[in-house]
């Protein structure tokens, strides 16, 4: 990755600001994000051989996933680590786990390249849309790997190229066009930061993961209306809210109305229902 086109301690500094403020969002909308990402949880558990009793790390968990979900594998002989940059985002997480009952999930302050845990003292960790997002990826992995143990396994996931992740890429293409934005260098971190499986593989192989294997998911993703939807990706992504934020009020407000109109042209003006393509990976240490 480009790490000299920008610096990474300012832009983890960004990321915290960006993703406390989204926290609302996602607290008001985590009932749709859950219907549609919950498999992607799930399977991600499956992928890193999580088991009943074991200890388990979850790297830049946001509001608790894949955490609670391993929480339940693990079961009361087991425990979870959860962590986030944002502090609001641990602060919703832990707002879930005490709803759900969930007693053996600890929540942590902490981007991925600051984690300190002793050597092998982990049986599996996880990244659910998460560990894309940390500027030197490939040394937070490399990091992570000696938390684990021998023969253990690190499962994560990222979105398919902007084409076929319109929930994301609708806004993403129709604000560039609007405000005559280039995209963003390749690997810049981000959804889009590992969009095919090579890219993401070779993520987990440069952190000393082995027997790396990625597959395909289906994401699906529902709303009322246009205007539901351009509102929900208004407060729940801050990538999309970044690109705009320096732009004058007005021309914001004309981009989020023409982020409505895209999406009408793309699926009706009713309800609106996006199937997104989701990659995962899982590699061994």
């Amino acid at each position: 990755m480009q790490t000299e086109t920008f610096d990474a301690v300012e832009f983890r500094d960004g990321q915290r600001q960006q993703w406390n403020v989204a926290a609302t969002g996602w607290r008001k909308w985590s009932e749709l994000i859950d219907k549609g990402a919950s498999g992607v949880s799930e399977r991600l558990v499956d992928l890193a051989g999580i088991n009943p009793g074991d200890r388990v790390l979850d790297v830049a968990a946001g509001y608790g996933e894949p955490a609670l979900t391993a929480a339940k594998k693990v079961g009361a002989e087991g425990s979870v680590v959860a962590a986030d940059i944002s502090a609001e985002m641990i602060a919703f997480g832990r707002e879930r786990a005490d709803l759900a009952g969930v007693q053996n999930v600890e929540f942590v302050e902490s981007d991925a390249s600051s984690l300190d845990f002793p050597e092998a003292s982990f049986d599996a960790a996880l990244s659910r849309w998460g560990i894309i997002f940390e500027p030197d990826g490939e040394a937070s992995l490399a990091r992570i790997r000696t938390f684990l143990r021998p023969g253990s396994r690190m499962a994560i996931s990222s979105w398919g190229p902007p084409d076929h992740v319109p929930m994301l890429g609708i806004p993403m293409r129709t604000a560039m066009q609007r405000l005559q934005a280039p995209p963003p260098p390749p690997g810049t971190p981000g959804p889009f930061s590992r969009p095919t499986p090579e890219a993401l593989a070779d993520l987990l192989k440069a952190g000393g993961f082995s027997n790396v294997e990625v597959e395909e998911m289906d994401v699906t993703f529902e709303w009322h209306s246009p205007e539901e939807f351009t509102t929900y990706v208004r407060e729940i992504a801050p990538p999309i809210r970044a690109m705009l934020s320096p732009h004058p009020q007005e021309v914001q407000d004309e981009t989020w109305a023409a982020i409505t109109d895209a999406v009408r042209d793309e699926a009706g003006d009713g309800p609106i229902r996006l199937s997104n393509l989701a990659l995962l990976a899982a590699g061994r240490t």
